[in-house]
């Protein structure tokens, strides 16, 4: 662990475990990419804009997603988004040095004309050519202390206690919640090796918890299709199907409980009130 590169490639690490996961998120997120650079790309304009853009999109919607609470749970996760983020400025600032390098190229097959010299009163390409290639650089000497911010985020103790499987999650959620929540372990799956025959992967343990919201109508709290699900008695029809649901942003069944009674407590809470209450038989 004592190798910089080691540790500045903390994020590498953590995509090839998401690949060999079951959420497999990453190559989710990063599928268009590949469509282009996995092609022997990029080799036009289009698809070096396009990366571009996808950058900048990636950037700006990790900026927003690190205002929310829980965006993040361990000073581990805090780590790899940190080695991804260092990576990405390395990058792009050795994109940015291309792109100055670039213009010279334009100018020797006669598309534009790159002055000798830069113009302070009246800037022309030769300015822009410098700025870009001195941004590139700052962009890159900023992440000198990439190597020392990872490694103490990556060591720092977690001082909380994460789940280890769905039936902990749930467990802890139903203790959050409170006298409002039941939990219901009848269904509960004991043995590992019929958990892994006979449900699909990402279905949980088998238990699930009843909620009562402050009108009294009762919900249900369960993990289904690698997601965490909420629903109402109210959601199943006559023929005793439950036709909606609602899935919750935090997919992983290891999610912070605080995190996921977070949600529940939203969604329950933006949910339309009955105007009357009815007796519901619970299934």
């Amino acid at each position: 662990m004592a190798d910089s590169h080691n540790w500045v490639d903390l994020w590498r690490r953590a995509a090839e475990a998401d690949a060999e996961g079951s959420r497999r998120l990453i190559g989710d997120v990063c599928g268009g990419l590949e469509l282009v650079t996995d092609s022997g790309g990029p080799d036009d304009p289009d698809e070096i804009i396009a990366l571009a853009i996808a950058g900048a999109k990636a950037a700006e919607a990790t900026t927003a997603g690190l205002g929310l609470e829980w965006a993040l749970y361990t000073p581990q996760q805090a780590a790899v988004v940190a080695s991804a983020l260092y990576a990405q400025i390395d990058a792009a600032g050795a994109a940015l040095e291309e792109l100055a390098g670039y213009l010279h190229v334009m100018d020797a097959r006669h598309d534009v004309v790159l002055p000798e010299f830069n113009d302070p009163e009246t800037p022309n390409l030769s300015n822009a050519e410098m700025a870009t290639a001195c941004a590139g650089q700052e962009a890159r000497a900023a992440t000198c202390d990439a190597e020392t911010a990872v490694r103490i985020l990556a060591e720092t103790p977690y001082l909380g206690r994460q789940p280890q499987d769905a039936h902990e999650t749930i467990t802890a959620v139903a203790d959050l919640l409170g006298e409002q929540a039941t939990l219901i372990t009848e269904h509960h799956v004991h043995d590992e090796a019929e958990l892994r025959e006979n449900y699909d992967d990402g279905s949980g343990c088998g238990c699930l918890v009843q909620i009562t919201d402050s009108a009294g109508s009762p919900w249900v709290f369960q993990r289904g299709d690698n997601s965490w699900n909420l629903w109402k008695h109210t959601d199943i029809d006559e023929s005793s199907i439950l036709r909606t649901w609602i899935e919750l942003d935090a997919g992983d069944e290891r999610a912070h409980p605080g995190h996921v009674v977070s949600l529940i407590n939203q969604e329950i809470a933006a949910a339309p009130q009955p105007n009357t209450s009815s007796a519901l038989a619970r299934p």
